[in-house]
């Protein structure tokens, strides 16, 4: 079984119109490159030329992730940094914030392993779905279970 479950939203139209916008403000800057206000004119001029070329790279490069899960793993692929999460690892799946899946704006995943919880977010479905779909998949709740270690005994 593979089953994508969300992807994340494609980067909007304001990408381009940030940079149509950053390039008048560069074209209203050139003029001045001559003036008393060189200085000034120099540090706009580059600040310009910089937001425009990472507004266009932005638009341009495929930065979306897609969650998968498969029979054995979620899988989060992206270019940058793919992550593989084993089903039998994943202790718990919340919110960001804890027993409100409806408030939430992404996915906590509890990981056996991990110092830290693994935090999804982004994506085109809403957390409020998506929780109760992982906490399926992987046959777990919104909380971890208390490890032996951690039991105090009575």
């Amino acid at each position: 079984m593979r089953e994508v479950v969300a992807r994340t939203a494609r980067p909007g139209r304001w990408l381009w119109a940030g940079s149509a916008g950053q390039a008048l403000l560069l074209a209203s800057w050139v003029p001045r490159l001559g003036g008393e206000d060189h200085g000034l004119a120099v540090v706009f001029v580059c600040l310009s030329g910089l937001l425009i070329v990472m507004a266009v790279v932005l638009a341009v490069t495929d930065l979306r992730a897609t969650l998968v899960l498969t029979d054995d793993a979620l899988l989060l692929e992206r270019r940058w940094r793919p992550l593989r999460v084993p089903r039998e690892a994943v202790l718990a799946v919340d919110g960001n914030i804890h027993g409100r899946p409806s408030w939430s704006e992404s996915v906590v995943v509890t990981v056996a392993g991990r110092d830290r919880p693994v935090r999804l977010g982004g994506f085109e479905v809403h957390a409020r779905v998506l929780i109760p779909r992982l906490q399926e998949w992987a046959g777990v709740g919104d909380t971890a279970p208390a490890s032996e270690d951690s039991a105090s005994p009575t």
